[in-house]
């Protein structure tokens, strides 16, 4: 097939999807009141000392924190930035701990709303030698859990051929993981819970969100495609008004030269009873609440110094210099937990996109 065919399929590929999207694609606005707690479990007894970092959200494109207090915690509490990604936490220190479980509130409002980027191939750039330099951190190659192996980049490779478009390349790679694994809420053999690595992924051909999202992005960055993990949880229609545990959602971003980071959630787009790959390979709903962006956090003032922590799902904890379980390790459980209640705020005004 020649450049011109090849171009013209992939302009009738992309149009088809856009086309698909359409019904689901103008931009909604909702603002949120939330009420979240989290936990920290099995605290033995006798411990001297707890630093506790906690996860809470921030502005971000596409959400604005309107309102934030600190209810309650069991100690003194101070906010941190996190220096290489920018992420803001809750650091909480407690000493000498009297309970075994501790319970950290916080209550926020705020406003989110959907994006949908609706991109023309024609009007597509090329990476460059300065996109490369300024999205060094988000096309490395040997990143833990998303490194560019010699299996990945032959997927990688068989998924793009010839295709020079970074944004059709973008879906063509999106779409090889969504058809290669399978989110272990669509197939419950897979792990469910991991540490979200690429290797596992392709070794298990599925397993959690961070698993897919990081065979993405390590299949994006084989091909020069600047990518990142975004991570927060969804805000369901079902749960408004419930105590819930939200479990967590991340998902993946990637550059695209003269349209920017655009979103996708390659789990939603694979679930047979929802929006379909159109609307989730280039957007999100406003039913989506940020946390935090990237992995392999600085958190400055930790006991433990030889490895960086893998993600803030929820947070991250050491009791007497030891971490505390971000995943469950056996039979025993994880040490961290999460509940949150939210109600939609029917009476706030929506404001218009920006």
């Amino acid at each position: 097939m020649n450049i011109h065919l090849l171009r013209l399929a992939s302009l009738l590929l992309f149009g088809a999807l856009s086309l698909q999207g359409q019904t689901t694609a103008e931009t909604v606005t909702r603002t949120y009141h939330v009420e979240q707690n989290v936990t920290l479990s099995d605290i033995p007894l006798g411990a001297k000392g707890v630093k506790w970092w906690i996860s809470i959200p921030n502005d971000d494109r596409y959400q604005e924190v309107l309102d934030f207090s600190v209810v309650s915690t069991p100690g003194s509490w101070r906010t941190v930035t996190e220096p290489d990604h920018g992420n803001r936490f809750i650091l909480v220190e407690v000493a000498t701990p009297t309970a075994k479980s501790l319970v950290t509130k916080v209550d926020f409002t705020l406003r989110r709303r959907s994006v949908f980027t609706d991109i023309d191939l024609a009007k597509v750039g090329a990476i460059t030698d300065s996109h490369r330099l300024l999205f060094v951190d988000e096309l490395r190659k040997d990143a833990p859990h998303m490194q560019v192996t010699p299996d990945i980049a032959k997927m990688a490779n068989e998924a793009c051929g010839s295709e020079a478009n970074v944004a059709t390349q973008a879906k063509l790679l999106l779409g090889k993981v969504a058809d290669y694994a399978d989110h272990y809420s669509k197939d419950p053999s897979k792990p469910k819970c991991g540490v979200g690595d690429a290797g596992d992924c392709m070794t298990n051909a599925g397993g959690c969100c961070t698993d897919m999202h990081s065979l993405f992005i390590a299949l994006a960055r084989s091909c020069g495609i600047p990518a990142r993990l975004q991570m927060g949880y969804r805000l369901r229609e079902a749960n408004d008004g419930k105590e819930v545990d939200p479990g967590y959602r991340c998902w993946a971003e990637y550059f695209v030269p003269g349209y920017g980071w655009v979103s996708a959630d390659v789990v939603e787009a694979d679930d047979p009873k929802g929006l379909g790959r159109a609307r989730w390979f280039t957007g999100l709903t406003e039913r989506r609440l940020w946390l935090n962006e990237g992995r392999e956090f600085d958190l400055a003032g930790r006991a433990v110094t030889s490895h960086r922590v893998n993600t803030m799902i929820i947070g991250y904890a050491e009791i007497d210099g030891v971490e505390a379980r971000v995943l469950p390790a056996g039979e025993l459980a994880a040490q961290l937990s999460r509940t949150v209640r939210y109600t939609e705020l029917k009476s706030v005004p929506a404001v218009a996109a920006k």
